[in-house]
């Protein structure tokens, strides 16, 4: 029979007394960490990672231990094992949002095998979220959700003895240092173009675009090579780009809803004509034909009072329509003769900003087909 905890704040204060921890494994892992990451970067993860397996040996006497760390396959950060023989990959993410977390549950549901998110801070409302998607999680307080064959940890509502404290957000991550960032990922040979070039195709003033270089390379995104510029981890900077988009940009962009009689006019609207993009879901079922759309979602909204004359939107919070700023000034491959589509990076992470679990799914097609192969 499998072995099942379910936990909750009330009770964390009596476990303390009873517990059994296996620190010696949790002792290997700045060992681990500092001999397969000879930069010595990504310091705080390491403390994170260390200080959440603790926590959750203490909270519910479990064994668990390092494995392997820093990008040991399939792309995670660090993986571990169980007690009972279970190995986990291992996503490490210093704070998690309401906003971030449908990028984050789509990087652990992207390993393709069994991984947990490892984090600073899970909030009630947040394990819930998790929870329904089935993507399992540890935080530094000792909240937790872990759903294997033999295992269920379900472990809610214990708050961090200290407050979390907000990260400061690194210039390139912000909101113009993010158009700089799309406009390179979309746009291939424009890594090595003019700084005025990459600032005339993401909007941003020329200023802009030295210190995010500056910010990516001492991040380790990108890197100067005798035959110029070169991604080091373009995959890294994709999820990070998502991540800050969903926090950073796209509130900015104002986003508007409405609600739509038909779910399907996009489909006899000439959006070209009109300077508008299908983005999200309606993108994502063009090109995976694998999405009924529910939500349709439109960048560009200068000439919305010319279509609203024809679909006849009504303001609705809720509604199935959301229409938002355009934020790029490059022209957008054609991948599609019939709708004017916004380049996949944006549908993957219109996609999984939703936190939907269908969403979820068809974004990964998305990010298999068009993202990792460009």
């Amino acid at each position: 029979a499998g072995r099942q905890i379910s936990l909750t704040s009330c009770v964390h204060k009596l476990l303390l007394y009873t517990f059994s921890v296996h620190f010696k494994n949790v002792n290997k892992i700045g060992a681990h960490m500092a001999r397969n990451n000879p930069n010595n970067a990504n310091k705080e993860e390491e403390r994170i990672l260390k200080q959440a397996l603790h926590a959750f040996q203490a909270t519910t006497d479990l064994g668990i231990s390092i494995q392997k760390a820093y990008r040991p396959r399939e792309g995670a950060d660090a993986e571990v094992l169980l007690e009972g023989g279970q190995k986990l990959l291992v996503e490490v993410k210093r704070s998690v949002t309401p906003a971030t977390i449908g990028a984050v549950a789509a990087q652990v549901a992207g390993f393709g095998k069994p991984g947990i998110l490892v984090t600073r801070y899970i909030t009630p409302s947040m394990a819930e979220r998790l929870k329904a998607l089935d993507i399992g999680f540890l935080d530094t307080a000792g909240n937790a959700y872990l759903h294997t064959p033999n295992l269920f940890v379900y472990v809610a509502g214990i708050k961090p003895q200290t407050p979390t404290k907000r990260e400061r957000t690194v210039r390139a991550l912000r909101p113009t240092g993010l158009k700089v960032i799309f406009a390179l990922l979309c746009l291939e040979d424009l890594l090595n173009a003019s700084y005025r070039e990459i600032a005339q195709a993401a909007g941003v003033a020329l200023g802009t675009v030295g210190w995010v270089f500056y910010d990516l390379k001492r991040l380790g995104y990108i890197r100067e090579a005798k035959a110029g510029r070169k991604f080091e981890d373009r995959p890294g900077l994709v999820n990070k780009w998502v991540e800050a988009y969903a926090q950073e940009l796209r509130p900015k962009l104002k986003p508007k809803r409405y609600r739509v009689e038909k779910t399907d006019w996009w489909k006899q609207e000439n959006l070209t004509g009109l300077d508008m993009w299908l983005g999200g879901e309606p993108a994502a079922a063009v090109l995976t034909k694998h999405l009924r759309p529910e939500i349709v979602t439109i960048y560009g909204d200068t000439q919305f009072a010319a279509l609203a004359k024809r679909i006849k939107p009504v303001k609705d919070e809720y509604g199935n329509l959301e229409v938002l700023h355009k934020f790029w000034e490059f022209d957008i491959p054609a991948r599609e003769k019939k709708y004017p589509l916004v380049p996949p990076l944006l549908i993957y992470a219109d996609l999984v900003v939703t936190g939907d679990a269908r969403n979820i799914e068809t974004a990964q097609i998305i990010k298999e087909r068009f993202l990792e192969k460009e």
